[in-house]
């Protein structure tokens, strides 16, 4: 409605007669203004479309209220009071949808009424419609139009009912839109996770970060996204089911343009924060183009760790979207890099299924190299997790298809997974000469970080055997060639051991110090339980107690949030043992299969 066609409305309603409205909107303003001069009125404004609609029909004098509605917020009015209608608490939904259904239908179905409120988003349209689709319908169930609603594709058509609507609705703000913020609308959908930051928007839209948080900003002012942090930008359920219900042929070329962009964005930056984080990384060619959009740059570690944590979520659902889109370069490559954060960090039953997606992918593409490698990681993932059957079957494979390939690092990181696994199994014998192998292979590729971590492995197999000279030269040699803080908290670990084995209780308490000082207990927890676990060892065999059961506490609690459960069982054993020492017998410890490493590639 035009303002002066509300005008013309609002002056009849108070009794003027129609010959004596002026035609112009500037004369209709003013006598509607004196019309209201001493009068108290409330006037409501429903559904807004923009400041300009609303000014001419504003009061000049005091006395009257004026209740505005709009999907976009009006941000040139002064003088507003700003209420912002957001999504209905759990138990307002609950009391909708009891007035509607009745107490004893909702009480019957607790959990399927709370899932219902769920997918209609705590949005009172939409619970209207659910639950008038159920009043009747007496023979369906709440559950079955829950598990109705779980389908996406359908979710949309299941909230209709008559000439009301869900999509109707969303229709309307959609079409008040100019066509460019349309377009960003569907294809900012097409984002595989909850949030996006301005970066991904910016690769979604190929445009500069500025357009893209422009585009954000706008979308949240008409409410169609929300914002539940600075620079993240979401998507209600049923406005992001909406959004891609837009989708069809005629816009099938730009949104698997739009994917890709977001794909290439995603692993160039997980390049460059594993670059800072993992230095002593090996670069490999991914076959695809860098990525030529903005994106964050990393000064250090922490600012590359805060991305990982930030984007994790995104990045795993990029490697899904990747390969249902078979994009299945993207795939691997990518979920090498994010395979590398999710171990650091522990979350090791993630990395064990990128690991897979990466070695189905790499299968597709039928690249031997990027099999290899992709296998080796798998074959990580696997010893982490105590598949140890699993995992020599995936390394051995690895193992060969690098031969093939020509790959002598994922060669030799195969080999010396191979004998990490066959010592695991109590297969000493066996697994010596791989490791030994492994070593050499290691040191001719010039290879010092590959080389101290399977030096590390030969010390723990040395020390598991009972060969403790071995052990702690092995543990020094890993020492002397390799500086990653990782290999080198492990290799002063692997000594201390040794030590420890040949009662040197003095040279193990040295080697446990060194070892704390380079620990951050924010990466690789489970061997810094194990560096706190043995502490604690070594702590009562020097007489100090108390600091034995501060460093056994703080083992325990380290063991138990680093999701590896080897790690765990190494550090429940040694502190078992501790405790058995103090006359605890009683005390009850995880249940969990042995002893861990950092094994990535």
């Amino acid at each position: 409605m035009t303002p002066a066609a509300a005008l013309d409305s609002l002056l009849r309603a108070l009794g003027t007669p129609g010959d004596r409205i002026p035609e112009d909107l500037e004369g209709r303003t003013g006598l509607w203004r004196s019309k209201l001069d001493g009068r108290r009125m409330l006037l409501l404004c429903d559904n807004a479309v923009d400041a300009a609609q609303i000014r001419p029909l504003l009061p000049a004098s005091p006395g009257c209220l004026v209740l505005i509605t709009s999907r976009g917020r009006l941000l040139d009015l002064d003088g507003v009071e700003w209420v912002s209608i957001g999504m209905m608490e759990p138990e307002d939904s609950t009391s909708l949808m009891t007035e509607t259904l009745g107490t004893t239908r909702v009480g019957a179905e607790p959990e399927a009424s709370a899932e219902l409120a769920e997918l209609c988003g705590h949005l009172p349209l939409a619970l209207r419609i659910a639950t008038a689709r159920l009043r009747n319908r007496p023979r369906w169930t709440v559950r079955y139009l829950v598990e109705r609603l779980r389908d996406e594709t359908r979710r949309m058509d299941e909230l209709s009912s008559g000439e009301r609507s869900v999509a109707a609705t969303l229709r309307l703000s959609y079409l008040a839109m100019d066509e460019e913020y349309r377009t960003a609308f569907r294809i900012l959908s097409l984002y595989p996770c909850a949030g996006t930051d301005v970066h991904s928007a910016a690769a979604l839209l190929g445009t500069a970060v500025r357009d893209a948080e422009d585009a954000l900003e706008f979308l949240l002012d008409v409410h169609l996204v929300q914002q539940p942090d600075i620079g993240l930008y979401t998507f209600h359920d049923l406005v992001r089911s909406f959004a891609q219900s837009l989708r069809g042929p005629a816009t099938a070329a730009d949104d698997a343009a739009a994917v890709e962009r977001l794909l290439g964005y995603y692993l160039t930056t997980s390049n460059a924060a594993c670059e800072m984080l993992f230095p002593g990384r090996e670069r490999r060619p991914t076959g695809i183009p860098p990525y030529q959009g903005e994106r964050p740059y990393f000064r250090n570690a922490d600012q590359a760790v805060s991305w990982f944590d930030r984007e994790q979520a995104g990045l795993l659902a990029a490697v899904s979207l990747a390969e249902r889109c078979g994009h299945d370069r993207y795939a691997a490559c990518l979920s090498r890099n994010v395979g590398f954060h999710l171990h650091a960090h522990g979350q090791l039953d993630e990395f064990w299924s990128v690991g897979h997606l990466a070695v189905a992918a790499a299968r597709r593409l039928d690249d031997p190299a990027l099999l290899g490698i992709s296998l080796a990681n798998l074959g990580a993932a696997c010893w982490k997790l105590g598949r140890f059957e699993e995992g020599l079957e995936v390394a051995t494979e690895a193992r060969d298809t690098a031969v093939r390939a020509g790959d002598r690092h994922t060669e030799a990181h195969s080999e010396s997974t191979i004998g990490l696994l066959m010592s695991m199994l109590g297969r000493y014998e066996e697994a010596l000469p791989l490791l030994e192998r492994a070593v050499a292979m290691a040191r001719e590729l010039g290879n010092p970080r590959a080389e101290a971590e399977s030096l590390t492995i030969l010390s723990t197999l040395y020390e598991r055997w009972g060969r403790y000279p071995e052990a702690a030269a092995a543990a020094r040699q890993a020492l002397d060639v390799g500086h990653d803080p990782v290999n080198e908290i492990m290799a002063l670990t692997d000594l201390a051991f040794a030590h420890v084995g040949l009662g040197e209780e003095a040279d193990a308490h040295e080697s446990l110090k060194r070892a704390r000082d380079l620990c951050d207990e924010t990466r690789s927890p489970g061997d810094v339980a194990l560096v706190f676990a043995l502490s604690a060892q070594v702590a009562e065999q020097r007489g100090d107690g108390s600091q034995a059961r501060a460093f056994a506490e703080r083992a325990l609690v380290l063991g138990r949030t680093s999701g590896a459960p080897i790690r765990l069982a190494k550090v429940v054993n040694v502190l078992g043992q501790l405790h058995m020492t103090w006359g605890n017998t009683r005390r009850r410890w995880p249940c969990t299969p042995m002893p861990t490493r950092s094994r990535r590639r």
